[in-house]
């Protein structure tokens, strides 16, 4: 009587193991039923700036869209861990994603480093233009092939602009400044070519280091210009305008391929459309965001453009991009 009892309850068992089977999604087909999926954002973004609203904004989108079988949190201030271990999870198929720039991802993919070369474009259009392009698209297909999926490439920051103790209209007006960068080749050959002199600190160092002069100025966009009251250690805003600053939300292969195909494309559709819409906000934010920065006593110089432009030239030729930026003016029908 008890072997029966024992016999019954493991068929009870098996057979409901086989219904949960059965009403689980096939990822491959794209069917959705049953599966549950869990996707971390991480950002080194505080949870009071406007990027994070953007990345909240689609992680929610993608909860309601997928009734909530997919599970997005994001996580701001680097709460997850450094940059750097966050994108090898990622690639190590586990559900993070991270947002982070070109100059990173150019460690898979070299050319895609142009991103942070100094005027490639004038404007965020202008870099979406670029985005649409067969190269890009070239790019992506390289890194989606190393492990790495790009679920956003549009979040946009702004401009960046010279800011520190003195006034600077020209390029030579910038020789000997020792001036903060976020240190991939990119920043430094351009930051190099237009006299300045690059010197690689993690931002967090940037304001003391001013403050004391161990460095003269940095290049930074106005959202973390103001949000990290640069205003109290500058007394000018260089506004160069060097660098659109385009950040991109990459998570793994490896986690992304396992989604059914309709889960993938709601992710892809709402991190792109709220990247888009954050981005918005942010260029209507610009001229509120310059003005609390002459409140606190900064002054705007506005520089010889066209003399930055031309000194960025050379390092372009430096690293062998001239080419390929007339490659991708080409494509995306941009007349530079």
């Amino acid at each position: 009587m008890k072997l029966k009892k024992i016999l019954a309850a493991a068929l009870a068992i098996s057979m409901t193991l086989a219904l949960v089977a059965c009403g689980k999604s096939d990822s491959n087909t794209g069917s959705a039923t049953g599966d549950t999926y869990e996707l971390k954002i991480s950002t080194t973004q505080t949870n009071t700036s406007m990027i994070y609203q953007g990345l909240k904004a689609a992680a929610d989108e993608i909860v309601e869209k997928t009734d909530g079988k997919v599970k997005v949190t994001v996580y701001p201030s680097s709460q997850l861990g450094a940059e750097e271990d966050m994108i090898d999870q990622a690639m190590a198929g586990m559900g993070i994603a991270v947002l982070t720039d070109a100059g990173r991802m150019s460690s898979y993919v070299n050319d895609i480093g142009i991103f942070n070369m100094a005027y490639l474009v004038d404007s965020y259009e202008d870099g979406l233009k670029i985005l649409k392009t067969d190269t890009f698209k070239g790019w992506e297909k390289q890194l989606q092939d190393q492990g790495i999926r790009v679920l956003a490439f549009n979040f946009y920051d702004g401009a960046r602009s010279f800011m520190g103790h003195k006034p600077a209209t020209t390029p030579a007006d910038l020789k000997g400044v020792v001036t903060r960068t976020p240190g991939a080749d990119p920043y430094n050959y351009s930051i190099t070519a237009m006299g300045a002199t690059p010197y690689n600190i993690p931002w967090s160092e940037v304001y003391n280091s001013i403050q004391t002069k161990a460095i003269d100025a940095c290049e930074v966009q106005y959202t973390s210009a103001v949000s990290s009251a640069i205003y109290e250690v500058c007394q000018y805003v260089n506004k160069t305008e060097h660098i659109q600053l385009f950040n991109c939300l990459i998570g793994g292969e490896a986690w992304f391929s396992k989604l059914p195909e309709e889960y993938q494309q709601i992710v892809l559709d709402a991190c792109y459309n709220n990247a888009y819409n954050c981005s918005m906000d942010i260029i209507d934010a610009q001229a509120d965001m310059e003005q609390t920065l002459v409140d606190n006593g900064m002054q705007v110089v506005e520089v010889d453009k066209e003399a930055f432009k031309s000194a960025v030239d050379t390092a372009y030729e430096q690293l062998g991009w001239q080419d390929l930026r007339q490659q991708l003016y080409t494509e995306a029908g941009l007349n530079y």
